[in-house]
């Protein structure tokens, strides 16, 4: 069960955001966002860990910045904290 401590983002084909490029883990290694989708989908359970606690991760189809069309995205559901969201992970 990977966890992700670490994003890297980069700029947005319209230059209006940056968006989650790959996922760094405990252990400092990259994946592009691709891989951790095909993983995800194929029944492997990624985790992001930050301010103390985990949570799963999930596939979307796209970025959810419209009309960002980055595909497929990786993402987060809400809980007790916003600190294990990916978006907000520190960069790797």
């Amino acid at each position: 069960m990977p966890t992700v401590t670490r994003v890297r983002k980069q700029l947005a084909a319209d230059g209006t955001h940056w968006h989650i490029e790959g996922v760094c883990t405990e252990d400092g290694t990259h994946y592009p966002r691709a891989e951790v989708a095909t993983r995800i989908d194929r029944g492997e359970a990624w985790f992001s860990s930050g301010g103390g606690a985990e949570t799963r991760i999930r596939t979307i189809v796209s970025c959810p910045m419209p009309p960002c069309s980055a595909s497929p995205y990786l993402t987060t559901a809400p809980e007790h904290t916003a600190a294990n969201n990916l978006e907000n992970l520190p960069r790797c």
